[in-house]
C-alpha cells in the first residue's frame, strides 16, 4: 500500500520550491501583517480595557477582525498554491479574496470561530463564576479543566477544518460549509500527520523569538509552505486510492 510522505519529505519539498521566492513572500507577509495591525490599532486605540464594557467591546472588534482575516487567508492560501505549483507569484495575490468569493471565505471563518467558542463555553461559565465569587480559588481546577477542554477542542476543529481554504479555491462550486465538511472528511486519519508537522516547527518558532521576531518573517513562509505541500500530497493520496479502487 503507498504510504503518505513524511513531514521531513514535506518540510524538504517546501523549502526547495521556495528558493528564490523570499522575496515576494516576505513582502506580501509583511502588507497583511501591517494591513491587520493598522486595522486592530485604528478599532481598538480609544477603548478603555479597564472596564467591562471596553473588554466586550474588544472582544467584539477582535472577532470581527478575524473574520475580515479570513479574505486574507484566501489571498495567502492562492499564494502559496502558485508557489506549491511553480505558478507566477505577485505580492497582490494576498487580496484575492477580495475579488474571489470573499463572501464564503468570512463564512467559513465565522463557522470556524464560533465553533471553537462554543468549546470555551464551560470556561467561560467559570470566568463568570471567578469574578463573582469571594473565594474564588476553589475553582482553580475546574477553571483549568474548562481551559483544557477548550484549547483540545479548538487544537482539534483546527486540524479538522485546516484544508477548508484550500478546498474553496480548488473547488469554487462549493459552498462554505461544503469546503467545512469535505474537510472533515479528507482529514479523517490525518491530523496526527499534520499535527506533528505543525508541530515540528515549534524549535524554529523558539528561535525566531530569540533574534527578536525578525526570523519570523523566513518561519512563516516556511511553515506555509509546508502546510501547502500537505494539501497537495493528501488530495493526490486521495485521487490514487480512489483510482485504484475503481
Amino acid at each position: 500500500m503507498e504510504k503518505h510522505e513524511s513531514s521531513a519529505q514535506l518540510k524538504a519539498r517546501a523549502r526547495s520550491q521556495l528558493l528564490g521566492k523570499y522575496g515576494t513572500l516576505i513582502p506580501a507577509l509583511l502588507v497583511v501583517e501591517g494591513c491587520m495591525l493598522l486595522l486592530s490599532t485604528l478599532t481598538t486605540f480609544s477603548l478603555d480595557t479597564r472596564t467591562l464594557s471596553g473588554l466586550t467591546f474588544q472582544f467584539v472588534i477582535e472577532f470581527l477582525l478575524q473574520l475580515f482575516a479570513g479574505i486574507f487567508l484566501a489571498g495567502q492560501t492562492f499564494l502559496y498554491l502558485n508557489v506549491a505549483c511553480g505558478g507566477k507569484i505577485s505580492v497582490s495575490d494576498v487580496f484575492y479574496g477580495f475579488t474571489h468569493h470573499p463572501d464564503r471565505a468570512i463564512l467559513i471563518q465565522l463557522l470556524q470561530l464560533l465553533l471553537c467558542l462554543a468549546y470555551f463555553i464551560p470556561f467561560f461559565i467559570c470566568m463568570g463564576l471567578w469574578a463573582a465569587m469571594d473565594s474564588p480559588v476553589v475553582l482553580m481546577i475546574p477553571l483549568s479543566l474548562a481551559f483544557c477542554i477548550g484549547l483540545t477542542g479548538t487544537v482539534v476543529l483546527s486540524l479538522q477544518y485546516s484544508q477548508s481554504f484550500y478546498i474553496l479555491l480548488d473547488f469554487p462550486e462549493f459552498t462554505a460549509l461544503q469546503c467545512l465538511r469535505f474537510s472533515r472528511e479528507v482529514m479523517k486519519g490525518n491530523k496526527a500527520r499534520l499535527f506533528y508537522l505543525n508541530v515540528s516547527f515549534l524549535p524554529m518558532y523558539l528561535l525566531g523569538l530569540c533574534t527578536c521576531c525578525i526570523g519570523f518573517v523566513f518561519i512563516i513562509p516556511y511553515f506555509n509552505a509546508a502546510n501547502t505541500c500537505f494539501y497537495l500530497e493528501l488530495m493526490l493520496y486521495r485521487n490514487r486510492q480512489g483510482a485504484g479502487g475503481t
